[in-house]
């Protein structure tokens, strides 16, 4: 019995026979020509693939119609245009010319560059569209070899399926009636193998190294998406625990969905409020079918692909108008782009890559700049806000003029179009310390406030949480953090301004006792989490998250305060079959 870890994206227990797809791009030789001679055919080649690449992709959106929900057929349109990039095909026929080396060895050469330089960015979103890359040259590879795509058909039993990642072309042709599980040794929770997952409820662990190595075909595992565990070999003893854990998390689930459609409410009958992130438009479905009412985190960055420009000011408005219509949400909080230099050089020229965008070219200081990105973007807005009630808020922000500029720039938009009376609502994100200890001075201008708690965690203790050597001093429950949070949520509450939090931490049990303890707040989490969190406070009241607030507010050191989140995840959460 061996037992591997990685990141469980979707929860549930699953156990079966490993079937394991192999990449193409694993260990592919390079082959050295001596001349010229062989490049017209190793171009030709890649051209051929290159076009049934492309007429595979005209298939599956041209016969797909209503099966694909709008992400996904994005992402394939986004796929056909890279096809046509100057940076992809045509990159691989210089390699090939001016390295004299085969089509397979130019194609892996040109992705992993590629790939290589969307990994470093650190948006998670956007980072994720590395395996995006990777997952289109495996495409275009397996037409070079003439291989066949993944095809399931013939599978005689249900399988743990165990891959380098899955591509949204492979996902395609994917049966719920045929996969028990899915591993893969790539992917994080934003990558598309993690969203198709959780769309089609099957339980998956991703970014367990090397996995494709360790287990082998037909071997007997278990996978247990709720903690991101792989057991190879099971014993009857624990063959027998996660049977039953499996049991009770399909009644856990069932129970669920009679929380569907009820407000969050405390045992004592207080209502709290609790929102959706929106990340990608694969979560609308997920916001229907669970009746959430109001988005409170709208990431616009999923407007980008692969695209060499940025959403016309059109193009934002239409996305922005299915989101209302699709959700039917009110109110809806878009966030304006948070994007910089590490993701931007291609579409902005005069930008250059930094050695550290986190503390760089990012967020509303890139908009301030490059007004011309930012204009556009209020006046779709704008008009969006005619169909609901809208608020748009300022990432990354740091300084007051920061907001006064912005609010100059939507009225002046806002006069443009005619919309001197628009209902659209500006507040700002508290993301850094500089943001938290101005936040006074801020709601002088501001008319509401979210925590984003990822970025805030890691500019106030530091740490870089993608950094391994460093990732373990992450810590939310660090006394610093709980301060500011503390800070926050009171003088909010003292200017009779609504806030909430947004972040991961949003969805995490105790952290919501605690701020509900501290005060009123609001809570915006990924749609898969709200009927979770409304049974963990149907169990709880104020009188009890005050006490819990009291606890954490003496605790003076990371260990005390971890090892208080700890006994209460276990006596709160654990015990509500949270």
């Amino acid at each position: 019995m061996q037992t591997y870890r990685g990141l469980g994206v979707s929860e549930g227990v699953a156990i079966g026979r490993i079937l394991r797809i192999h990449s193409a791009f694993v260990n592919y030789p390079r082959v050295q020509f001596d001349d010229d001679q062989q490049l017209p055919q190793e171009i030709e080649r890649l051209k051929r693939a290159q076009t049934l690449t492309e007429i595979q992709l005209d298939e599956i959106t041209g016969h797909s119609e209503g099966l694909l929900d709008e992400e996904m057929q994005q992402l394939f349109t986004s796929y056909q245009l890279l096809l046509r990039d100057k940076q992809f095909i045509p990159a691989m026929i210089k390699e090939i010319e001016t390295q004299k080396v085969n089509a397979e060895w130019a194609l892996i050469r040109i992705v992993a560059h590629l790939e290589a330089r969307f990994s470093k960015i650190e948006n998670p979103y956007i980072r994720a569209r590395a395996a995006d890359l990777r997952q289109l040259g495996e495409k275009v590879m397996n037409n070079l070899l003439e291989t066949p795509a993944l095809d399931l058909s013939n599978l005689k039993e249900r399988v743990i399926l165990c891959c380098h990642d899955i591509s949204p072309t492979d996902a395609f042709h994917l049966s719920k009636d045929k996969i028990l599980g899915i591993i893969t040794e790539l992917g994080g929770m934003t990558s598309h193998s993690s969203i198709l997952a959780r769309a089609m409820n099957i339980p998956a662990v991703v970014g367990v190294r090397d996995i494709m190595l360790r287990l082998a075909d037909d071997q007997i595992c278990i996978l247990d998406g709720s903690i991101g565990e792989i057991i190879a070999d099971p014993d009857d003893k624990i063959r027998t625990q996660k049977l039953d854990k499996q049991e009770k998390f399909r009644f856990s689930q069932d129970q669920l969905t009679l929380l569907i459609g009820q407000p969050g409410r405390l045992a004592d009958g207080e209502v709290i409020e609790l929102a959706a992130n929106l990340d990608f438009m694969a979560e609308v479905s997920q916001i229907k079918q669970f009746q959430i009412p109001s988005i409170g985190l709208v990431r616009t960055e999923f407007l980008f692909r692969l695209e060499s420009h940025f959403p016309t000011e059109e193009e934002q408005y239409l996305v922005y108008k299915q989101v209302i219509d699709e959700t039917g949400c009110n109110p809806i909080t878009f966030r304006t782009w948070d994007i910089g230099a590490d993701k931007t050089t291609k579409l902005i020229k005069e930008l250059v890559e930094e050695a550290n965008p986190a503390l760089g070219f990012r967020g509303i200081r890139t908009c301030l700049n490059y007004e011309s990105i930012l204009r556009p973007q209020f006046r779709a807005l704008l008009r969006a806000s005619a169909h609901c009630r809208l608020k748009v808020m300022l990432p990354m922000v740091t300084r007051i003029d920061e907001v006064t500029r912005s609010a100059r720039i939507l009225e002046e938009e806002a006069i443009s179009l005619g919309m001197e009376n628009h209902n659209l609502i500006l507040g700002c994100m508290l993301e850094t310390p500089a943001a938290v200890y101005i936040l006074d001075d801020l709601l002088d201008h501001c008319e509401f406030i979210s925590i984003g708690t990822n970025d805030l965690i890691q500019y106030s203790l530091a740490v870089d949480r993608m950094n391994e050597n460093v990732s373990y001093l992450f810590d939310p429950f660090h006394p610093a953090i709980l301060r500011m949070l503390e800070h926050s949520v009171l003088v909010a509450n003292r200017r009779g301004k609504p806030i909430s939090i947004c972040g991961e931490l949003a969805a995490d049990p105790i952290m919501q006792m605690y701020l509900i303890g501290i005060g009123d707040i609001t809570f915006s989490m990924s749609p898969n989490m709200v009927l979770k969190t409304k049974r963990v406070l149907s169990k709880v009241d104020r009188a009890l998250c005050k006490k819990i607030a009291f606890k954490f507010i003496n605790k003076h050191s990371s260990d005390e305060s971890n090892n208080l989140a700890q006994e209460l995840h276990h006596q709160y959460v654990e015990e509500f079959g949270g």
